[in-house]
């Protein structure tokens, strides 16, 4: 299964499907990457690479009991992209989700 490590040794899972323009989901807080699959198998379809993973906590990956604010959350996300060598990526986010992109964007901008 897939996994990256963050800066704190959370283990996180997340799903990477096909290859293409690469498009990030970022989920809403108590669900996991999963919540995602109606929107990433017609996107997958089309040749787009969709990935989405399961934030701290959430789903497959890693409860390390902190790091549940946003700079942690965002820090998370810049650790998938810079796993997965994203550029020119579309990232997409459900409620908190979109909070922890433009935490993300302003903590570490667009080129990671």
């Amino acid at each position: 299964m897939p996994f990256f490590e963050t800066n704190d040794h959370t283990s996180m899972y997340y799903r990477d499907w096909v290859t293409g323009i690469p498009v990030v989901f970022i989920s809403a807080w108590a669900l996991s990457g999963a919540m995602w699959e109606y929107q990433m198998v017609p996107l997958s379809d089309q040749g787009l690479r969709c990935i989405a993973y399961d934030r701290r906590g959430h789903g497959r990956s890693d409860d390390p009991g902190s790091g549940y604010e946003y700079d942690t959350l965002a820090d998370d996300l810049a650790a998938l992209l810079v796993h997965l060598d994203l550029k020119g990526v579309t990232l997409v986010g459900n409620s908190i989700g979109c909070c922890e992109i433009v935490r993300s964007l302003s903590r570490h901008g667009t080129d990671l």
